[in-house]
């Protein structure tokens, strides 16, 4: 009964903080925030779709036959609105992390009745009902409001406490209190091995696209490469080719950012990424010495090897 009391009177201490938030832990726990959030999670969406459209439409303006008037201001504060929108979590980090230097080292304890905080010119009390849930990331504990888009948030450095142990005592406390809001991503569950076969289908969909884009960049100039078989002047698709190049770069990419975190498919998708890059270095190696010709609408091939360029 002596140990089950000192037992008791150690789950019920307080677990001690000391700490000073950085930049850096600041726009982790934003980034954090909007990992599970819905507006984060649509945002980040908008913002890769963005970036896939206009990389796409720049091809297609370069590859047409209007390219001289293909409108780069436009693509380019097309590059500009994703670049600060990607910054944008450092940015508030910055604003967050100015205010958080004036208030100086933050001394608190963490236990079931709620979290208290303490500078050299303030202090606070939040008790546990205005949070819902937190976030572990590997240098963080992110604890999240109940509103639907968690507005307000704690940051928790996991090296403010003393002693690992203590550690397991503030996971523990956070666990009792709130949700984990990653629990449905966690190894092993449901949920998570669904979307690990989702993302190992895309990324394998990914691959064959790439793969077929890269067969047709080879095919499209096929014609011009064999004037034994093709005589005369042809249609320069070589622009069309390097379109067809840059897509199926993209895909390959796409598909190994899909399983960027499973770590067995990981490495096949590395490995087949690989190989279907090779394909893709032999078409670019065909195509690669008519790209002189990029403006041009015509072009032929003579007896050694070397390309002409016609504006019909």
């Amino acid at each position: 009964m002596a140990e089950g009391r000192e037992a008791d009177a150690v789950a019920e201490r307080p677990v001690e903080l000391a700490y000073r938030p950085t930049i850096s832990e600041l726009t982790s726990a934003l980034r954090a925030r909007a990992r599970i959030t819905r507006a984060g999670r649509v945002q980040r969406r908008a913002l890769i779709w963005t970036v896939a459209v206009t990389a796409v439409g720049v091809l297609l303006s370069a590859a047409g036959s209007g390219h001289r008037d293909t409108p780069w201001p436009l693509y380019a504060g097309v590059v500009g609105f994703v670049a600060f929108a990607t910054a944008m979590p450092w940015l508030q980090a910055r604003r967050l992390h100015q205010l958080a230097e004036r208030q100086g080292d933050i001394r608190g304890t963490v236990d079931d009745t709620g979290i208290r905080l303490a500078t050299a010119h303030s202090s606070t009390s939040h008790s546990w009902h205005l949070y819902a849930r937190y976030v572990e990331t590997p240098e963080l504990f992110v604890l999240l409001s109940a509103d639907r888009s968690s507005v307000g948030l704690a940051v928790l450095p996991k090296r403010a406490v003393a002693a690992p142990e203590e550690l397991d005592r503030l996971r523990a406390v956070l666990d009792r209190r709130l949700v984990r809001a990653d629990t449905a991503g966690t190894s092993g569950s449901p949920r998570s091995r669904g979307r690990a076969v989702a993302r190992g289908a895309g990324s394998v969909g990914m691959l064959l696209l790439g793969l077929l884009l890269f067969f047709f960049a080879f095919a499209a100039v096929q014609q011009v490469t064999h004037p034994d078989r093709f005589p005369g002047i042809q249609n320069n698709t070589a622009p069309i080719s390097v379109v067809m190049l840059g897509l199926g770069t993209l895909a390959i990419a796409g598909a190994w950012w899909l399983v960027r975190r499973m770590a067995v498919m990981r490495i096949v998708t590395a490995v087949l990424a690989a190989l279907a890059l090779v394909a893709g270095g032999a078409a670019l190696y065909r195509v690669a010495p008519m790209l002189h010709c990029w403006g041009s609408d015509r072009i032929a091939r003579d007896a050694g090897g070397a390309y002409a360029c016609y504006d019909l």
